[in-house]
């Protein structure tokens, strides 16, 4: 499966999670926030839609972010035919962005999979309904793969940080099942 294969990253969870990957596989990283998307080389999406910054949890900004740069995109990894976008799903651009990404893969005829998770309970209930409506429409276009990590099934209290870290290690134990 890694043959002819792109994992992208879409936003900060997922460019976070994307950035911890060992695999030899190409990688492209997507966000609206300039600073972030700077760490990992990536591609900055939507710079005249958010002008460098987050989309404020805005998924409609998320979404013409992408349009703004779909043949740009197009030009980095078309020529790959399976794209494996990774998105915890609950932001502006997680959401908006992994949508358009989606539609742009179909609408080229990409074989694509999604690894998404939802938000921590704790992140609140706009950003989960952000994200069930997001997974609600894209697993009508493809495959989606729940990435799941509970902080209340760990054995011990755990910070908000070692929640993020932890969900990363989920990801990669995903990406690998695909990949190798």
């Amino acid at each position: 499966m890694i043959e002819n294969t792109v994992l992208i990253g879409v936003a900060r969870g997922g460019c976070n999670a994307l950035s911890k990957v060992k695999l030899e596989v190409e990688k492209l990283f997507v966000d609206t926030d300039k600073d972030d998307i700077e760490k990992y080389s990536g591609f900055c999406i939507g710079l005249k839609t958010c002008n460098g910054l987050s989309t404020g949890g805005d998924v409609i900004k998320g979404e013409l972010a992408l349009r703004e740069n779909k043949l740009q995109l197009l030009d980095r990894i078309g020529r790959f035919s399976n794209w494996i976008i990774i998105v915890p799903l609950g932001g502006g651009t997680s959401c908006g962005a992994s949508k358009q990404l989606v539609d742009l893969a179909s609408d080229h005829n990409k074989s694509v999979k999604v690894l998404a998770s939802m938000p921590f309970e704790w992140e609140g209930n706009r950003r989960k309904h952000h994200a069930v409506e997001t997974v609600s429409y894209i697993k009508n276009l493809c495959e989606v793969i729940d990435v799941e990590f509970e902080p209340k099934k760990y054995p011990k209290p755990i910070s908000m940080n070692d929640s993020f870290n932890l969900l990363d290690e989920k990801y990669i134990e995903a990406i690998e099942k695909i990949c190798v």
